[in-house]
């Protein structure tokens, strides 16, 4: 049940990570955080998750991706995260739990994610990097790095490299069931650009 102090908390942490992703890459804004918060709230509701932990550690799980001061993003993230929910009231619980979540949603740590909650997040954040969505913010991303559209260390590298693996690595089924049709929509436009590519 959401009661009116536990929005107040959760708009007080939305207008804080604000702050924070105003100077990331538009690859990882703001809106890809609400996506992906989006998509933690589906899974959780069908995998049986803490809806709180997920929603938070989804909307903080990135705000540490520019200017890092741990060794990765994720554990940046992870740091700054403890600090926002602890400042804005949330229990220690709560706290540990989207800490964790946090820090294994990108695998560049060497954590793996052994929660639910950490799993749905880790799907979650894999599940806005396909179909429509994921192909803007790949070119969004390219643009950033300075990436050809195809070709050697390009946009389409990275698809091969990196998002066309990520179905193998999913932890739940429900996740699974919406990647499918997202990755064939994906499959079928690197088709299609290269029946165009001159």
């Amino acid at each position: 049940m959401v009661t009116e102090t536990t929005q107040d908390h959760l708009e007080q942490v939305i207008q804080i990570a604000k702050g924070f992703y105003a100077r990331k890459d538009r690859a990882h804004d703001l809106e890809h955080a609400l996506r992906v918060r989006e998509w933690c709230i589906k899974l959780a509701g069908a995998e049986g998750a803490d809806v709180t932990v997920v929603e938070l550690a989804a909307l903080l799980h990135d705000i540490g991706r520019s200017g890092a001061v741990e060794k990765t993003h994720a554990e940046s993230s992870a740091g700054l995260a403890v600090n926002i929910l602890r400042k804005t009231g949330y229990s220690e619980e709560i706290i540990i739990k989207v800490k964790e979540a946090i820090i294994a949603h990108s695998r560049e740590a060497g954590y793996e994610p052994e929660t639910l909650e950490a799993k749905i997040l880790y799907d979650a954040d894999k599940l806005d990097f396909v179909g429509a969505i994921g192909l803007g913010r790949l070119f969004t991303l390219g643009g950033v790095q300075g990436w050809p559209l195809i070709g050697e260390t390009s946009c389409e590298s990275f698809y091969q490299d990196k998002i066309r693996g990520y179905h193998e690595h999913l932890f739940t089924k429900t996740a699974s069931t919406f990647f499918e049709p997202l990755f064939k929509f994906m499959e079928e436009f690197w088709r299609e650009l290269h029946t165009e590519t001159i």
